[in-house]
């Protein structure tokens, strides 16, 4: 059996073709990450540092919220990331520093340059009947992808 040159040319070029193409996987170098873009690690840590065992607490408790926002210059201009309501808590059972209620939280694409976070915590106190709010709100930095926070009770 006999093959032609004209019908083995077009079938060798083929081949040749198809071999000696480059694998793009090794040409091409992975993206830069972009430094301006990362991902947030929030651990909260929520205690404490007073000892509420006594008798004269018995009649006392605490209501907490946490809310951490995103506020950019980009839309949407605010969005509401992370929102938790302990309801009422006996100062008697509150967690101490030693032992603190512990949280995470993991955000991403925060950008540095329009993004900022924000943590308000609302706490209201009840003691013997009369009820006092503490509001405090708190920016967490950009410097730290991952970030401790302590809220003190």
């Amino acid at each position: 059996m006999v093959v032609s040159l004209r019908v083995l040319a077009p079938f060798l070029v083929f081949l040749l073709l198809l071999t000696s193409g480059c694998d793009k996987e090794n040409d091409t170098a992975p993206p830069l990450a972009d430094s301006n873009v990362y991902t947030k690690e929030i651990a909260f840590k929520i205690f404490t540092e007073t000892d509420y065992s006594e008798a004269r607490w018995q009649h006392s408790k605490m209501n907490l919220n946490l809310k951490l926002r995103r506020i950019s210059t980009a839309l949407p201009k605010e969005e509401i990331v992370f929102d938790t309501t302990f309801g009422w808590m006996p100062f008697q059972e509150l967690p101490l520093k030693d032992a603190p209620l512990q949280l995470k939280k993991q955000l991403q694409e925060v950008h540095k340059a329009q993004d900022r976070l924000m943590l308000d915590v609302t706490k209201v106190v009840s003691i013997n009947g009369y009820e006092t709010v503490f509001q405090h709100e708190q920016t967490l930095d950009h410097n730290k992808p991952q970030e401790t926070v302590e809220v003190k009770l």
